[in-house]
């Protein structure tokens, strides 16, 4: 009876307990209420169904009458609370898994497909909306902190290869890859400051590049697939990517390099395909970021204003705007 109670989509008391957890502890709550999210998007989903059989109902039936529809409601909303209590559907673990941290769980920015569908095309031909002016804390950003302009050493130095680094920070993240970052849009005609942006957003400021197979890093700073072209090795990894404004989990293959110099060196090559080529002419960041989105780089349909973003924090924080 009492799991009956826990259960029923009536529980205003059980609501307030769950709220009152989530104040005293947040993360404990996170299961709970990715249940109640759940829940919330079967009945959103039965009751869709329904109406899309209306048109075949027969309104002369004893069986269409309010009170009926009323009683039929209230059964949805109480299976839609029971097979989400189950979870039936594995959104509440996808949320789980997004909010809470799981260091494996890729998002759905870093995903792109090298065979566009129509849907993602259709989606990402309409106009990209305005990029807003944020603060790094408003956009969920980890903020640069100065001096940035001791990385921007305008005297030329070797380029290194760079393997299985722990970046310390986003300052790190940002003094490590410049040298990488100037020859790679030195030779696609951006700044390089955008390029690491991009990064950044990919890679969690270098905190979440995948991992080999072997334990190593991918090096894989742009979280490129591992698609029929290419021929070295690949790493497996659960990823979430959005189809039809849904999220939906795949298992892709993306690309190992040797060092991160190679995952810019390739990064290069990658973009120089023919559907990337409106990017490669863009003459400003917005434009190239904004080319690449719509030509299928990633599904998030806000991914090119994060980016953005995030480069415009960099400026502001090198002082060079």
């Amino acid at each position: 009876m009492d799991s009956l109670k826990q259960n029923h989509y009536l529980d205003m008391a059980g609501l307030d307990q769950m709220r009152q957890q989530a104040q005293a502890d947040p993360d404990a709550s996170l299961r709970q209420v990715a249940l109640q999210f759940e829940g919330i998007f079967l009945n959103m989903m039965l009751k869709s169904m329904r109406d899309a059989n209306a048109a075949f109902e027969d309104t002369d039936s004893p069986f269409a009458s309010q009170t009926t529809q009323f009683y039929r409601q209230m059964h949805d909303s109480q299976m839609a609370t029971e097979l989400a209590s189950q979870g039936s559907l594995g959104l509440a673990d996808l949320i789980v898994d997004q909010w809470g941290g799981n260091e494996q769980l890729m998002p759905a920015s870093a995903l792109r497909s090298d065979s566009l569908t129509p849907n993602v095309v259709a989606a990402s031909a309409q106009a990209p909306e305005p990029v807003t002016q944020q603060t790094p804390e408003q956009a969920g950003i980890t903020p640069v902190h100065p001096p940035l302009q001791a990385a921007m050493n305008p005297e030329p130095q070797p380029i290194a290869p760079l393997r299985n680094i722990a970046f310390e920070g986003p300052e790190h993240f940002v003094q490590t890859l410049l040298p990488q970052a100037e020859q790679a849009a030195a030779e696609l005609g951006q700044d390089p400051m955008l390029l690491i942006a991009q990064a950044a957003l990919e890679t969690g400021w270098g905190r979440k590049i995948l991992t080999a197979p072997d334990g190593n890093s991918s090096h894989n700073l742009f979280n490129i697939k591992a698609d029929r072209r290419w021929d070295g090795d690949h790493t497996m990894v659960n990823a979430l990517e959005f189809e039809d404004q849904l999220p939906v989990m795949q298992r892709s293959a993306f690309r190992i390099y040797d060092d991160l110099k190679a995952s810019f060196d390739d990064y290069v090559d990658f973009l120089r395909q023919p559907r990337y080529a409106d990017a490669l002419q863009a003459t400003d960041a917005s434009g190239f970021i904004h080319g690449l989105q719509q030509a299928g780089y990633a599904t998030d349909p806000n991914y090119a204003n994060k980016i953005l973003n995030v480069f415009q924090n960099l400026l502001k924080q090198a002082g060079t705007r």
